[in-house]
């Protein structure tokens, strides 16, 4: 997640420098249109900037992303701009028979087909010691955590 912000963020400047030097080239700052669109760019960059920050992470914490109820795994996914998040999405515990962690995403796996697949902001070593908190032993058992 972090190097994909990273990049939307690089994207966004590039596209910021566009846009000033259109602002000292043309008379566009005089047009309506033009101004709004720099606000628009001022908002996204913004939020680009957000996400590459350690406020964001400690935010967005595991916790708060990764839940469970008694038989059941909830998962939120983080969306647009600064800290929206999507779902709840449900999981039964029992279906799952592989949770595989990348840096920064986990997908989890029922009958060897991904169900659930998300970015996070989190390493995988966070994110494989936090699954082995949240399960029981008999559930780790019957599901590979890798």
């Amino acid at each position: 997640m972090y190097k994909i912000n990273r990049q939307l963020a690089l994207i966004v400047a590039v596209i910021g420098c566009v846009l000033f030097l259109l602002c000292i080239f043309t008379p566009l700052l005089a047009q309506p249109w033009f101004v709004l669109l720099l606000a628009l760019w001022v908002f996204v960059f913004s939020s680009c900037c957000y996400r590459l920050t350690s406020l964001f992470r400690e935010r967005n914490g595991l916790d708060k992303l990764i839940q469970r109820n008694q038989h059941q795994l909830i998962l939120f996914t983080l969306t647009g701009f600064f800290d929206r998040t999507a779902g709840p999405h449900w999981l039964a515990i029992d279906s799952i028979d592989h949770i595989k962690c990348y840096e920064d995403s986990v997908s989890i796996f029922a009958n060897r087909e991904c169900v659930f697949s998300t970015s996070l902001p989190s390493s995988k070593a966070d994110l494989v010691t936090y699954f082995n908190s949240l399960l029981t032993d008999r559930e780790k058992q019957s599901m590979i955590i890798d």
